[in-house]
């Protein structure tokens, strides 16, 4: 009986949780900023959005509106700018790999990083890298598990029971999708390494962020899904 009725007393406790105003605005310049982030051009802008959010969301908890820990702030915020950056780099390189912007952006970045988006850049029937394992893995994520992920992490900071099942079902599918493309363009090493200025470095440097999700499952697992429970 003591069981049960600690339980339901949880279960009342964390049903409290009721958005405020302020909280709401945070949230939405919260979601502005890491659209922002996600573009890197305008990256400082959303940096500064970013900041600017955080502040309102402390003003927020000093004039008594219920509020989240501020670990899923950061990293609901970190898996948006990372689903944005990754949507909207692969997005634009499908549908404007044929502009000057694009190609001087795309072209920099394999001849530092990865030869994909360099060698053979925009041969192929539908853009952006020559090699056409590279265009299947982008497609994948810009069609599906990205713009899933934005949805997910959105629901995640707004304290949503989907939210956070949905975030914790994208991580999984972030994670395959990471061991997928590492493999593929592995079978193009040569082509893609051998011809950069950094080498298997370069892109272990910029593609680490990837791995995130390695470090994330284990850290939703260990929340109270009851927090969530709007």
């Amino acid at each position: 009986m003591d069981s049960v009725s600690t339980d339901s007393q949880t279960v009342k406790k964390h049903s409290k949780f009721v958005e405020g105003p302020l909280t709401a605005r945070a949230d939405r310049l919260l979601l502005v900023g890491a659209v922002l982030l996600g573009t890197c051009v305008l990256s400082p802008i959303g940096l500064a959005i970013v900041i600017l959010a955080l502040f309102q969301l402390r003003q927020a908890v000093k004039q008594g509106e219920s509020s989240r820990p501020l670990s899923v702030t950061i990293i609901g915020v970190f898996a948006l700018v990372d689903a944005c950056f990754y949507f909207l780099g692969w997005g634009l390189s499908y549908g404007t790999s044929s502009t000057f912007v694009m190609q001087y952006f795309a072209n920099g970045f394999g001849r530092l990083v990865d030869g994909g988006y360099y060698v053979g850049y925009n041969t192929t029937w539908i853009g952006a890298s020559g090699a056409s394992g590279e265009n299947a893995w982008g497609l994948l994520c810009v069609l599906a598990i990205f713009p899933a992920r934005v949805v997910a992490a959105w629901g995640f900071l707004k304290m949503k029971r989907w939210g956070y099942h949905f975030t914790i079902i994208t991580t999984w599918a972030y994670m395959a999708a990471w061991l997928g493309y590492l493999i593929n363009i592995s079978t193009d090493f040569d082509t893609r390494f051998a011809t950069t200025e950094f080498g298997i470095y370069g892109w272990w440097f910029f593609n680490i962020w990837y791995a995130t999700a390695f470090v994330m499952i284990p850290w939703l697992y260990m929340l109270n899904p009851k927090r969530w429970n709007r």
